[in-house]
């Protein structure tokens, strides 16, 4: 399958997933540092409602900083959208085939997946994209080292997959499943008490 048919299909699943939360569980917490489980879904609406040009001048407002770009339109959006707004525009852009300055198709696939387990192990409510989608993440997220760091933040470690045969790297293990690999190697220290292995504490001081 072609990268931005995954990302079409995976993000019409992420719409399905959304329209089944609570009120309270779009205020909370996600994993994303700062971000409650809206803030994150709003953040992934950016490069698919926005044209090129808008989110090139928002990027130009913003100094070239993309964190910074992100953050400021992440709150706008979160602000005037309501849950069911966003529900709608996950589903309805779905196939639209865009991405912020920087990031290839692959790039925006590997977001999505991340950022539905941000979600999905933050409120505790299962999620899983097909076993496929998580690699494909993990297989392009551990050679990462702009703005997320995760090639740095997993060099000299083995990582191993328990649920299907996926490994990357040498050194000290860090083991468990897909979804809380690739949050780990993301940043997420939350994933890291669902993962075992020697490598942990070496992950946990990064």
């Amino acid at each position: 399958m072609e990268t931005w048919d995954r990302v079409k299909a995976d993000r019409e699943a992420f719409a399905d997933y959304l329209a089944t939360l609570t009120e309270q569980d779009w205020a909370a917490p996600s994993w994303c540092a700062g971000w409650s489980v809206k803030d994150v879904t709003t953040h992934l609406l950016v490069s698919s409602t926005m044209s090129k040009g808008q989110v090139f001048r928002a990027f130009l407002a913003s100094g070239f900083n993309l964190d910074k770009m992100s953050a400021k339109l992440t709150t706008r959006m979160s602000g005037e959208m309501s849950n069911e707004q966003v529900v709608a525009a996950t589903r309805s852009t779905a196939g639209v085939r865009s991405a912020p300055p920087g990031l290839k198709p692959v790039g925006v696939f590997a977001e999505l997946v991340t950022h539905a387990n941000d979600i999905s192990m933050a409120i505790g409510k299962p999620f899983q994209l097909p076993m496929e989608s998580a690699v494909i993440a993990l297989d392009h997220m551990k050679g990462v080292q702009p703005v997320l760091g995760c090639r740095k933040r997993i060099a000299g470690l083995r990582l191993q997959a328990t649920d299907t045969e996926w490994s990357t790297g040498s050194g000290p293990l860090v083991e468990g499943d897909v979804q809380h690999l690739l949050s780990a190697m993301t940043g997420r220290k939350q994933a890291l008490a669902d993962l075992s292995g020697d490598g942990v504490n070496v992950l946990r001081g990064r």
